[in-house]
């Protein structure tokens, strides 16, 4: 097994069902005792109660939020970090728009847009929280936890609905970079198709199929060659629906994974320091009509390709504007 990302570690998971109601401390008092037989260290369980990865009736909670009393036979999970994340770092000029009730951010990759089953506090949701003093700023969409660029945030609902009803009906205009390999045989293509969760034992997942079916969604991506550099190629995309791994699950079904992307067939990669590269994937360019005024324009929304990003295809990314 590939060496995992300090930024992402292994979660382990442990279930069980009360067997009485319990008031808040003998619940403690028990999922200590419980986590603890199961092998877990007593810096990841208090881990898992300070990330809010303890989930009882489905709900996650951080410990001081715990309810007064747990009722019997209460479905309780436990998430905890097989060793303390790495917190992906937020730079300072990482907001691109401020204005309307809506902010951009240029998302870093290796963190979550919003919480995680493990982690209610690693998210960039929850971050802007907090620096930007605005608690009921919410994500309008999401981006993988490894692809970095442009993400939309809103600052009440009617504004969350005016974006998201553009980002849904195609209206707001995306491009990503994408780093594939091997080389596409087409110098621009089009996938369309059905997508919908591929069964997986382990892992969530989605697949491309020809027909429509329960639970399957229309998707259609246009793709472009920019450059080759080895085995490398550097690929525009634009986007025309906005589905849970669209472009992963469009460019792994020709036969062109993302580099990164091991769990749709992409290369695994180490950078100098022996750390897994991230999906080489990047959110460029989003062009959306953020003023709800009738008329206004759409703006031009630009997150520069990172360091972490293929630096030699950087420049040639940059000049597809």
């Amino acid at each position: 097994m590939p060496p995992a990302s300090p930024y992402d570690p292994p979660v382990l998971r442990h279930t069980w069902v009360t067997g009485a109601a319990q008031d808040r401390a003998a619940f403690l008092i028990d999922l200590r005792a419980r986590l603890a037989h199961a092998g877990l260290a007593a810096d990841r369980i208090e881990s898992a109660l300070w990330h809010g990865g303890v989930h009882v009736g489905g709900r996650p909670y951080l410990e001081g939020a715990l309810p007064a009393s747990v009722p019997e036979r209460s479905a309780v999970t436990v998430y905890a970090f097989e060793v303390e994340p790495t917190p992906a770092p937020l730079r300072d000029d990482a907001v691109l728009l401020d204005a309307h009730g809506v902010v951009a951010i240029d998302k870093p990759a290796w963190m979550t847009v919003q919480a995680s089953r493990a982690s209610q506090r690693l998210s960039l949701e929850t971050l802007l929280r907090v620096r930007l003093r605005r608690p009921g700023l919410v994500a309008v969409h999401r981006l993988d936890r490894g692809t970095s660029g442009v993400v939309l945030f809103a600052e009440d609902p009617a504004t969350a609905a005016h974006l998201g009803r553009q980002l849904a009906s195609g209206h707001a205009h995306r491009r990503y970079l994408a780093v594939v390999s091997p080389r596409p045989v087409r110098s621009s293509w089009q996938v369309e198709g059905w997508i919908g969760r591929k069964l997986h034992p382990t892992r969530f997942r989605f697949g491309l199929h020809a027909d429509s079916g329960p639970g399957r969604k229309a998707s259609r991506t246009r793709f472009e060659r920019l450059a080759t550099r080895c085995d490398d190629t550097l690929v525009l995309a634009e986007p025309a629906t906005g589905r849970t791994h669209q472009l992963r699950v469009h460019l792994a079904h020709g036969g062109t994974p993302v580099v990164g992307d091991t769990l749709y067939g992409g290369r695994f990669d180490l950078d100098g320091e022996g750390t897994p590269v991230r999906t080489q994937l990047h959110a460029a360019w989003l062009r959306v009509r953020v003023d709800p005024t009738p008329g206004a324009s759409a703006l031009l929304l630009a997150a520069p390709a990172p360091s972490d990003f293929a630096a030699r295809f950087a420049a040639a990314g940059r000049e597809k504007r």
